[in-house]
């Protein structure tokens, strides 16, 4: 079924013809609980690790009603019961006493409108424990259930669950792609670097993270240097500083500049080839099973900055591109099922503009 939304500034709008509630969900929320998913997710090898908690925002009784979803609490479960998120019977306290802070109250605006999971498991609809958890904390037929599948290699894919008839349907009637792009068309708001935060005194060069780095033309250099530092600007030769001893001749003064010239751009080719500190980005591959597991480090400063991500793959005569955002890079890894005995994979991220990280790996059976 289609959906009928209409264009409402920072929101998107979940409606379904003929329903009788509508969703207006923040892409800022979008935006965060993605991230706290795509964690999740890279938790745990091949299933990921479950997240869930409350939804904040306010229901709008009319025809349709309108929930509103401005903001999240994550509530943890303990994971006693695997992966899942699952509580046991005397594990349900945290749910409990986030339910009972978020009540309605004069005092603030927003409050409790359902619960939200990831999930990880088979198919795509409400588990038996889920409802049992909407029953007890969240009764009305207007509060709702967003239910998030999250995955390695495309976008991640979501759904609104809510009673009818006092029932709630066996499938979501709308799934969406849970990423801003898909749903209003521009990029999550760029956030600082540390990059960018680096203090730089007068002298001071800012740090270039990559091991393969694309200047300002255009052009790639490659780096093996060590750990990342920032380089001053060269001191003045001693040659200049004793042009004030040198009689004001106009034939020595030109031959001085020149020479100090030379060396002002052999030291800046040399400061420049040296300025690339080590960025690297811990790509490694296992084999597990029938999968090549691919990896990298999630806490390296070029990952942890970059907005996004191109991981290529050269495997026997088939090649494809796989697009990563920044939650995905933030998960850490993806599977891949190779179809030859030589893969090789190449993932390059972008921490700013013109500046990309590439690093390179092969599995050979």
């Amino acid at each position: 079924m289609g959906d009928t939304t209409q264009a409402v500034p920072d929101y998107y709008v979940w409606a379904i013809p003929g329903k009788p509630l509508i969703v207006h969900l923040h892409l800022e929320v979008v935006d965060r609980l993605l991230t706290d998913v795509m964690r999740g997710f890279g938790a745990v090898r091949k299933r990921g690790a479950e997240i869930g908690g409350l939804l904040i925002g306010t229901i709008e009784p009319g025809d349709p009603t309108i929930v509103r979803i401005e903001d999240f609490e994550s509530v943890e479960c303990g994971y006693k019961r695997g992966p899942s998120y699952l509580f046991t019977e005397d594990a349900t306290r945290p749910f409990e006493d986030a339910c009972d802070r978020w009540q309605p109250d004069d005092s603030r605006p927003a409050y409790a409108v359902g619960f939200f999971r990831s999930h990880t498991r088979e198919g795509f609809s409400l588990a038996p424990d889920d409802i049992e958890l909407m029953d007890a904390c969240f009764p009305s037929p207007y509060h709702v259930v967003l239910l998030i599948k999250p995955y390695g290699t495309k976008v991640s894919q979501a759904g609104f669950f809510f009673r009818e008839d006092g029932v709630f349907q066996p499938a979501t009637p709308l799934e969406f792609p849970f990423r801003r792009r898909e749903l209003a068309g521009e990029e999550a708001p760029p956030h600082r670097s540390m990059i960018e935060r680096r203090p730089r005194g007068r002298d001071s060069r800012p740090v270039v993270p990559s091991q393969e780095v694309e200047d300002q033309t255009g052009s790639t250099v490659r780096s093996q240097l060590g750990p990342a530092y920032a380089i001053t600007a060269p001191s003045k030769s001693r040659l200049r500083s004793g042009w004030v001893w040198i009689p004001l001749s106009f034939i020595f003064l030109l031959l001085g500049v020149l020479l100090g010239f030379q060396t002002a751009l052999s030291v800046n080719s040399k400061a420049a080839s040296a300025a690339t500190p080590d960025f690297g980005l811990g790509l490694s591959i296992v084999k597990t099973e029938d999968n090549l597991s691919v990896k990298w480090d999630r806490q390296a400063i070029a990952v942890r900055t970059a907005q996004r991500g191109l991981l290529e793959i050269e495997d026997g005569k088939y090649s494809k591109s796989v697009e990563l955002d920044a939650a995905q890079l933030q998960n850490g890894n993806i599977i891949y099922r190779n179809t030859s005995k030589t893969v090789r994979f190449r993932l390059s991220v972008y921490p700013k503009a013109k500046v990309s990280v590439t690093e390179t790996a092969e599995w050979k059976q």
